[in-house]
C-alpha cells in the first residue's frame, strides 16, 4: 500500500455557494496517496469538489493545497503533475481514433500510449470515427490520457456513470495497472470497492464520512440505487400499462 503519511490534497473550512444554493459546506479533509473513492449521490457535491481541487472553480471560503501547490495561483505547476478527466465527450465525432492515439503520443510517449490502448482494448477500433463507437468505447477512449499520461494525482469524475458491465470491467482492470505511486481519486455514486485505500462521503454538500472502505456505508448506497431502479422501472409499467 502506498505511504499515507503525507495528505496529497488537504482543505479546509471549504465552503461554496453558487448564489442561494450551498454546494458545499465547511468541508475539511486530508486527501492521502493511494486509491480514493469519493461517493456520493447526485447532488451531493462531488463534482464541485473535484472542480476545487483542479482550480477551476474558486471557493466562496477556505483553504486549498494540491500537491503542495495553490491551484489557483500555481496552476501550471499544478497542470504538469496532475490530470482532471471530466465525465464529459469532448472529442470530435468526425476524429478518426488512430489520430487521437498519434496526438496522445506526441504528448505522452507512443510506449505509453501503445500499453494503454491494449489495456482498453481498443486495437480492433483504431481506424473507427469517434462518432461511430458506442458509448462505452468512447469512454475507453477517455481513459486512454489518465492511463498514459504519468501524472500523480489524476480526478475522474463518475467514470462508470451509464456504461455496460464489460466496459465497467474493461477499464476497472485497466486502472488497476496504473502505478502504485500515483494517487487516483474516482468520484461515483456508485459505491464501488477497487482496492480502496480511503472512501470519503458527500451528502448534501457535507462530509458524512473519511475512511477506509466501508461497506455498511456502501451498502446504504446499494439500496438507495436499488430503490431508485424499483420506481423507474414502476413508472415504467404503469405508463405501459396506461397506453395499452
Amino acid at each position: 500500500m502506498p505511504e499515507r503519511s503525507e495528505p496529497v490534497a488537504t482543505v479546509s473550512n471549504l465552503t461554496v455557494r453558487f448564489r442561494y444554493n450551498v454546494a458545499l459546506e465547511d468541508i475539511n479533509l486530508n486527501i492521502r496517496k493511494g486509491r480514493i473513492l469519493l461517493l456520493g449521490s447526485n447532488g451531493s457535491g462531488k463534482t464541485t469538489l473535484l472542480r476545487v481541487l483542479s482550480g477551476l472553480l474558486r471557493p466562496s471560503s477556505g483553504k486549498v493545497r494540491v500537491l503542495g501547490l495553490d491551484p489557483f495561483r500555481e496552476s501550471g505547476k499544478l497542470y504538469s503533475r496532475m490530470l482532471y478527466s471530466r465525465d464529459v465527450e469532448d472529442l470530435p465525432y468526425m476524429l478518426k481514433l488512430s489520430t487521437v492515439v498519434e496526438l496522445l503520443s506526441d504528448a505522452y510517449g507512443a510506449k505509453s500510449v501503445e500499453r494503454a490502448v491494449k489495456l482498453l482494448g481498443l486495437e480492433e477500433h483504431l481506424f473507427k470515427r469517434i462518432g461511430e463507437l458506442s458509448k462505452g468505447l468512447r469512454r475507453r477512449v477517455s481513459m486512454i490520457e489518465p492511463l498514459a499520461s504519468g501524472r500523480e494525482l489524476i480526478l475522474m469524475d463518475e467514470p462508470f456513470s451509464g456504461l455496460d458491465a464489460d466496459s465497467r470491467i474493461i477499464i476497472a482492470k485497466a486502472l488497476s495497472e496504473l502505478p502504485e505511486d500515483t494517487t487516483l481519486v474516482v468520484a461515483s455514486h456508485i459505491p464501488l470497492n477497487l482496492g480502496i485505500d480511503q472512501m470519503i462521503v458527500l451528502e448534501g454538500g457535507k462530509l458524512s464520512y473519511d475512511g477506509p472502505y466501508n461497506a455498511e456505508v456502501a451498502r446504504r448506497y446499494l439500496a438507495w440505487m436499488e430503490e431508485i431502479g424499483k420506481e423507474i422501472s414502476g413508472k415504467h409499467l404503469d405508463g405501459d400499462q396506461q397506453g395499452s
